[in-house]
């Protein structure tokens, strides 16, 4: 995954670099012709014969250059050596460009800001380190060679006489302000690829979830398979029994049986659609988490009737959380009803609403079952791991995913006095990016 991922940001850095690269090639045949009048105006204006040679063959070189490099890219495209000979044979034809129209004292010295600037964003930090000493450098060398007398001639006359001082200061500046355009070009390079990195990254974990889901996805399809051939063939032999024997006495119990079996075949595709569709986004409001709980512990009451469990609610109100009420109910549910199904005949189920240390909000729903089985123990959030001998495996999964959408937890361990303690710990305030965010199923 690692090499894949670099392999994939050096491919996306060519691509987008290779387009800016192709507009510069050719830009600049264009400039060809208007180097080539540079060069006329300031050998006519200062017919010397060594500035005449020198600037036509500065023209010559550089229309061969960009004229093979334009072919070169139109055959090839960007690649890795693109850069470097570009840059250094760049370097060269501004550097003799600037020495034969009068040194350091030519009035295209500040094209050195543009190169620096542009050779940064597309050199590497090694790269660019070279380049700007090599600019800076040349500069030096020229300024002292030509300050000293040992390039006589080198000025344009036209152009009038400045003080060495003056060039002296005019030089310190264009330096100072090469290393400030190598500074930001490298900075702003560097912005590009921490942007592309970072976005890479999260397509790579956007990835791995979907490739996690989807493995659940396929292993919790043979276990809804599994499940459903059960009930399937009850409903099928039963439905043939009563249409084989209409009127008998057994028809009401067959039907009544063939209810339940619909009834349970229907929650397994609910919770196998609730684990398989994407989570809608929140609608969030100021939630009393002690009032939420009533609720639902008045909808279990017939459950735990049925179970000759007690239900007992601990903790005074309110206990304020920022969520969506409907999905914390769907929770909320869904844990009570696993500590009712956990308990035994006679036990109590105990939930207990209370804020954390922190600020946040937290529910615990401590059962007296047989606790937490090896088996599952650190599994029991995982799609299809269950104990139940009439369960899917989903719902603590969906818990989770739901809580972890709001920013917060579901945690399932064993307790010390015996059963398990089921606890949802949910935010006060949502954190920031997560309000009306669309996210996937999380996997455990």
């Amino acid at each position: 995954m690692y090499s894949q991922t670099l392999r994939n940001f050096d491919d996306i850095q060519l691509k987008h670099l290779g387009r800016i690269f192709g507009r510069m090639v050719r830009l600049r045949l264009r400039a060809v012709a208007a180097l080539s009048l540079i060069a006329i105006a300031a050998a006519l204006l200062d017919p010397v014969p060594w500035r005449l040679a020198w600037l036509g063959l500065l023209v010559v070189g550089a229309g061969g250059f960009f004229l093979y490099e334009e072919r070169r890219y139109r055959r090839e495209g960007f690649t890795a050596r693109s850069v470097p000979l570009n840059v250094w044979v760049g370097l060269l034809l501004q550097q003799g460009f600037v020495l034969g129209t009068g040194g350091i004292s030519s009035p295209f010295v500040p094209t050195i800001l543009a190169f620096a600037f542009v050779g940064s964003v597309f050199s590497r930090p090694h790269q660019r380190k070279w380049l700007l000493l090599a600019q800076l450098g040349a500069l030096t060398a020229m300024s002292a060679a030509q300050l000293s007398g040992g390039l006589p001639g080198l000025a344009l006359p036209y152009l009038g006489s400045a003080s060495p001082a003056l060039l002296v200061s005019y030089v310190a500046v264009v330096g100072a302000l090469c290393v400030a355009a190598t500074l930001v070009g490298g900075a702003l390079r560097r912005t590009f690829d921490n942007m592309l990195d970072e976005a890479l990254a999260h397509r790579d974990e956007l990835l791995a979830t979907h490739r996690a889901h989807a493995r659940e996805l396929e292993a919790l399809s043979a276990e809804i398979a599994h499940e459903l051939k059960n009930p399937l063939a009850t409903v099928k032999g039963l439905t043939q029994l009563m249409a084989r024997e209409p009127g008998r006495p057994q028809s009401a119990e067959r039907l009544e049986v063939v209810t339940k079996e619909v009834g349970r075949m229907q929650g397994i595709l609910e919770e196998f659609l609730n684990f398989s569709r994407p989570l809608v986004p929140l609608a969030v409001s100021a939630v009393d988490l002690v009032a939420l709980c009533d609720e639902a512990l008045v909808l279990h009451e017939g459950l735990a009737g049925e179970r000759g469990v007690r239900l007992e609610r601990v903790g005074a109100g309110p206990v304020m959380a920022a969520c969506d009420s409907r999905k914390v109910r769907q929770v909320l549910m869904n844990l009570l009803h696993n500590a009712l199904e956990a308990s035994p005949p006679g036990s109590r189920v105990t939930v207990t609403v209370e804020p954390t240390a922190s600020g946040d909000a937290r529910v615990s729903m401590r059962d007296e079952g047989p606790g937490l089985a090896p088996e599952v123990a650190g599994r029991a959030f995982e799609a299809g791991v269950t104990t139940k001998a009439r369960g899917s495996g989903v719902g603590l999964t969906v818990a989770r995913a739901l809580a972890r959408q709001h920013g917060g937890e579901v945690t399932l361990e064993g307790s010390p006095q015996g059963g398990c303690v089921a606890e949802l710990v949910l935010p006060r305030e949502l954190p920031a990016g997560t309000l009306g965010a669309v996210q996937e199923v999380a996997h455990a």
